[in-house]
C-alpha cells in the first residue's frame, strides 16, 4: 500500500521514495530514491517525553515510577516505545491523551513494547508484556512455627477449663503462598493467632496442595468424646492420620491440624484431661506437598520440643511445675 502526503505519493508499493515537484520533509524537489528496509537507524533514549518527531522507535529503562508526555504528536505518526521497567518493576504512566484497549497491569512483566499511533486528537496504544529469557527458577520454602506453643495447662474452679494448639493450612494462590495458621491457648484468654507462609516462585498449574503431620504417638486421658470438642482432642479423632496427606481446598477453608483437653466435671471423677504427642520422630513434624506443571515440591516445619502437651484440670490452684 503506499504512502501518501497531502494526496501526494511520497513512497509505492515498491518501496521506491520520491518528491513529485515539491520539497517533502526537507528532501529537494524531484529526488527519487528506493529503501531497502523500513528499520529504524536509531533508537532513541528518551527521559520521559515521547517526541513523535524524532525515531519512530523509543527506548526506556525506568529508575523509578515515570510519567511520559507526548509532543510532536501528528496525525498518522507512529512510535515503539520499548520499556524496561528493571528488576524493581517500576511503574509507567501515560497521559489521558493515549487510550490503550485495556490498562496493562504493568507488574506482571518486566519488559514492554508500547506501539502508539496518533489517530486524531487521541495516541491509540497497544502493549505486549514478557519477561527474561531463561528458565524460570521454582522454588518452595520451608515454614517457621517457631513462636507455636505445644505445652499449655489450665485450671479453673468451675466449668470446663480448656487448653489447646494448632495449625490450619490454607491456599493463597493469588499470592503465591501457603498460609499456617498457628493458634495456641486456653479458655481463660482469647488465644494468641499468627499467619505464617510457605512461599513458593515459577510453580504454575498448581494441581494440588497437600499437607500433612507426622507424630510417634498421640494419646488423650479423661474426656477423650470428640463431640465435646469444638476440634479434636488429636487430629484423628477429627479423621486426620499421622503421615498421611489431606487434600486443602482452592477455596475458603482449610485443614486444621489440633490439639486440645478439656476437663468435663460430668466426666467420672477425675475432673481433669490431659492430650499429648510425640513429636520427636525423624520425619519432618510438619510437610506441605505441591504437584504442579514443573514437578512435586515440599515445604517443611519442625515444631519446638519433642512433645505437644496439652492439659487442663479443675481445681483451686495450678498444679506445681
Amino acid at each position: 500500500m503506499a504512502i501518501k502526503s497531502n494526496n501526494n505519493v511520497v513512497i509505492d508499493d515498491t518501496r521506491k521514495i520520491f518528491t513529485p515537484g515539491e520539497s517533502i520533509w526537507g528532501y529537494p524537489a524531484g529526488m527519487s530514491a528506493k529503501f531497502s528496509d523500513f528499520h529504524p537507524k536509531t533508537v532513541a533514549t528518551v527521559s520521559t517525553d515521547i517526541n513523535f518527531a524524532t525515531s519512530n522507535v523509543q527506548k526506556k529503562t525506568l529508575t523509578g515510577n515515570t510519567t511520559f508526555t507526548i509532543s510532536n504528536a501528528t496525525v498518522g505518526r507512529t512510535v515503539l516505545l520499548v520499556i524496561d521497567t528493571s528488576t524493581s518493576g517500576y511503574t509507567p504512566t501515560f497521559p489521558s491523551t493515549v487510550k490503550f484497549p485495556t490498562t496493562p497491569t504493568w507488574s506482571n512483566n518486566r519488559h514492554w513494547h508500547v506501539h502508539l499511533s496518533v489517530v486524531g486528537s487521541e495516541v491509540r496504544a497497544t502493549a505486549v508484556g514478557f519477561d527474561e529469557p531463561g528458565s524460570v527458577t521454582s522454588t518452595f520454602n520451608n515454614f517457621s512455627i517457631s513462636g507455636w506453643q505445644t505445652f499449655n495447662s489450665h485450671f479453673a474452679a468451675s466449668g470446663f477449663p480448656e487448653s489447646w494448639c494448632y495449625l490450619l493450612f490454607k491456599r493463597d494462590d493469588s499470592n503465591n503462598r501457603i498460609i499456617i495458621n498457628r493458634a495456641h491457648g486456653t479458655s481463660a484468654s482469647p488465644g494468641t493467632y499468627v499467619d505464617e507462609y510457605a512461599t513458593y516462585t515459577g510453580l504454575t498449574g498448581i494441581t494440588s496442595v497437600e499437607v500433612q503431620y507426622n507424630v510417634a504417638s498421640q494419646s488423650c486421658i479423661g474426656d477423650c468424646t470428640a463431640s465435646d470438642y469444638v476440634f479434636g482432642p488429636t487430629p484423628a479423632s477429627d479423621g486426620y492420620a499421622s503421615g498421611t496427606y489431606y487434600t486443602v481446598p482452592n477455596t475458603p477453608g482449610g485443614i486444621r491440624f489440633g490439639w486440645a483437653a478439656q476437663a468435663n466435671p460430668n466426666f467420672g471423677n477425675s475432673n481433669q484431661a490431659t492430650t499429648t504427642a510425640d513429636i520427636s520422630s525423624s520425619n519432618p513434624d510438619f510437610r506441605i506437598k505441591i504437584v504442579c506443571n514443573e514437578g512435586t515440591f515440599y515445604s517443611t516445619a519442625e515444631a519446638n520440643g519433642f512433645q505437644i502437651y496439652m492439659r487442663a484440670y479443675i481445681g483451686s490452684q495450678a498444679e506445681p511445675v
